[in-house]
């Protein structure tokens, strides 16, 4: 019984450091679909071909105009962004 305890908590906690960045980066792509797509068609982002720095450039100009993204959010959505057509 002892051994299946540790196992079922193990195996727990496993999953949750796996499934963590996947939430985080479905939760980034949920921002990106929600915010970016209220000026643009999400097909001008997804095709876009930047890196993390020209990212961070474009996020910081769309904030400026509006974009509802939290300063918490903002590397989470850059990170997200700089993972596209690679």
């Amino acid at each position: 019984m002892k051994n299946f305890i540790v196992i079922l908590v193990g195996c727990t906690f496993l999953f949750l450091f796996i499934a963590s960045p996947a939430s985080a980066q479905s939760e980034a792509k949920a921002l990106v679909d929600r915010e970016c797509a209220k000026c643009h068609n999400t097909k001008r982002i997804y095709s876009a071909n930047k890196d993390a720095a020209a990212w961070e450039k474009t996020v910081d100009r769309m904030i400026k105009k509006g974009a509802a993204i939290r300063p918490e959010e903002k590397d989470a959505v850059i990170k997200y962004l700089g993972t596209l057509n690679k």
